[in-house]
């Protein structure tokens, strides 16, 4: 008797219609592959809720939790300490409305609009305090740049130019953009904590552009060149790392110091 009741007791207590995370699954991952995020989704589209689970480099599971806004993708932090959910409506095209910053526990610190048709370029700094990323929205860019303790904005800029990328220099204080111009010209900024332009250079070039290395300080940094070659060894196209370009921040603004002739797999 005593059994059955507590049979019943327990069927009372268990949510009727419980939500099933079931219809797909999506994994994400830190940049340094030490953390993965795994979401299973209740729904198609962006419709419904999501459930994620977030584990360490070893397989043991840090958290679990359920968000109300499922994300098309979502963004690890390199110390798994942020998670940066990119939120909106997704089938024959993707629109994003909303980024939410959670904490690895699941929390949902911040939430701010951020209409893109998806990021053209995101960067966390080096102690992962500070995190950047540039929303493509089509006829304009804008560049979003939060602290991640609380995920607040500490400010955003529209530009015209189609983004590049974009680089964080390693305290977080500074932000490197490259932007594509007309023709084969490109052009990078350099931008202070606040967003305000201290300098840029524009870069003439056919190949692609990326910003790969930003000195700690901000003083310095390395735009890398690449193009995609055919190999007529296995029928392929491949890229390749043709070319990286020195630069630093003086006085007068942008210079650059030199450059290295490469030919190696680009990664």
């Amino acid at each position: 008797m005593r059994a059955a009741l507590a049979a019943l007791l327990l069927l009372l207590a268990a949510p009727a219609g419980a939500e099933k995370f079931d219809v797909e699954t999506r994994e994400f991952y830190s940049r340094n592959k030490a953390f993965r995020l795994s979401v299973g989704y209740s729904g198609s589209g962006g419709g419904g809720r999501a459930r994620a689970e977030l584990y360490g480099a070893s397989g043991k599971k840090i958290s679990a939790f359920e968000a109300d806004r499922p994300p098309f993708m979502a963004t690890v932090s390199g110390d798994g300490r942020r998670l940066i959910f990119f939120c909106g409506s997704w089938g024959q095209s993707v629109a994003i409305f909303t980024l939410n910053v959670h904490a690895a526990s699941g929390g949902l610190l911040a939430s701010h609009q951020a209409r893109m048709e998806g990021p053209a370029g995101e960067d966390f700094s080096e102690d992962n305090s500070v995190y950047a990323v540039g929303a493509d929205q089509g006829d304009s860019r804008t560049i979003f740049v939060l602290e991640t303790a609380k995920g607040r904005l500490l400010w955003k800029k529209k530009f015209k130019e189609r983004l590049l990328g974009l680089k964080l220099s390693g305290s977080g204080n500074r932000l490197l953009a490259v932007f594509k111009s007309d023709g084969d010209s490109s052009r990078a900024v350099v931008l202070d904590k606040a967003g305000k332009e201290l300098g840029s250079a524009v870069i003439r070039t056919a190949n692609n552009l990326s910003p790969r290395v930003f000195s700690r300080d901000g003083g310095e940094f390395e735009l890398w060149e690449d193009r995609t070659v055919y190999s007529e060894k296995d029928g392929y196209w491949h890229a390749k790392l043709v070319k990286k370009r020195f630069f630093r921040l003086a006085a007068g603004g942008v210079e650059e110091t030199g450059s290295k002739d490469l030919y190696e797999d680009f990664k």
